[in-house]
């Protein structure tokens, strides 16, 4: 059977609405935003994530009793649901008994250094401790400024089946992808990444995307083939899901904004509009100056402007300045 061929416009209509960017949840589906994790790179990415996804986000989301923190994909830190934590965690659990054993020793280290306090935790970072998370036996907490990490009892889910719903999300969150584009959001050896690729293979639809062979979740498919671009207006903070992609030539295909939205030194947050990222956003407490590639029109602007007004953002005054 021959492979379909997906465009880029489909397959970035149905990131969207797989990651909940087309119309917003409703609050008490809180969690549902954060099906593949949420970055939280300051200022607290993964509230206006959450924001770009739900309605009437308060500003303090990311505390709320539901989530918990972690270190996720290439050590960023991340906000997950509580009751999934193991698939954040284990889920990142390499194969190679090597990469494993320094886990181990880690993680040892770890429960010595902790027991130096007595609350349990500890403020002193050592080489290691990020890559120990991945034994599901640390948590952290991040409130902007400062983390304190401690330790729990490990979790009794099977690695291998972590790492697969772990894939899964992957693949609805920014799909669809190769072996080598997992590789690199998961953090782990391409080896590792074929290997969770050919478990799952009787799950999986190839597609050519691009002229690339790229995969899919076969149940998703047919969403892949009928998704169109959305109506929406998001300001999408830096490490955003939508963002999360080593392909970012299919997210922008000229190559000056590209340097635009990853730069060398801090990431902006992209503007997106209808479906198409149209340029950068950076905020300072309650200024929010936004970056337009192209003049917007005024219907645009305004749709942007109650956007920004509407961000849960602490401040007394808020105020939005363009940049075309």
């Amino acid at each position: 059977m021959t492979a379909p061929s997906i465009d880029r416009e489909h397959a970035l209509a149905f990131r969207q609405r797989a990651t909940h960017l087309d119309k917003r949840l409703p609050l008490e589906r809180l969690t549902e935003a954060a099906f593949a994790g949420l970055q939280d790179s300051s200022p607290r990415s993964a509230v206006l994530a959450l924001h770009a996804r739900v309605e009437n986000v308060p500003s303090s989301a990311w505390k709320d009793p539901r989530f918990v923190q972690v270190w996720g994909p290439r050590g960023a830190v991340y906000v997950v649901p509580k009751d999934e934590v193991a698939i954040f965690t284990i889920g990142f659990l390499p194969r190679d008994p090597v990469l494993r054993a320094k886990i181990d020793t880690a993680v040892d280290k770890a429960k010595k250094s902790f027991r130096l306090r007595k609350d349990g935790s500890t403020q002193e970072y050592f080489h290691g401790l990020r890559e120990a998370s991945a034994s599901g036996t640390i948590r952290i907490e991040w409130d902007g400024s400062r983390s304190r990490w401690w330790t729990v009892d490990p979790s009794t889910i099977d690695p291998e089946a972590a790492r697969l719903e772990l894939t899964r999300r992957f693949l609805r969150s920014v799909g669809p992808a190769s072996p080598e584009e997992y590789a690199w959001w998961s953090g782990n050896t391409l080896l590792d990444a074929q290997q969770t690729f050919q478990f799952l293979e009787n799950e999986l639809a190839e597609v050519i995307l691009e002229g690339r062979r790229s995969w899919i979740l076969r149940r998703d498919l047919r969403a892949l083939k009928d998704a169109v671009p959305t109506d929406t207006v998001r300001l999408l903070p830096p490490g955003d899901p939508h963002l999360a992609t080593q392909d970012r030539k299919m997210l922008l295909p000229i190559k000056r904004y590209r340097n635009e939205l990853w730069p060398k030194s801090v990431w902006p947050g992209a503007l997106l509009v209808n479906g198409e990222i149209v340029g950068t956003w950076r905020r300072q407490v309650g200024r929010v100056v936004l970056h337009a590639w192209q003049k917007p029109s005024a219907k645009i602007k305004v749709r942007v402007e109650e956007e920004v007004m509407s961000m849960p953002i602490v401040s007394k005054n808020k105020e939005v300045l363009w940049d075309t």
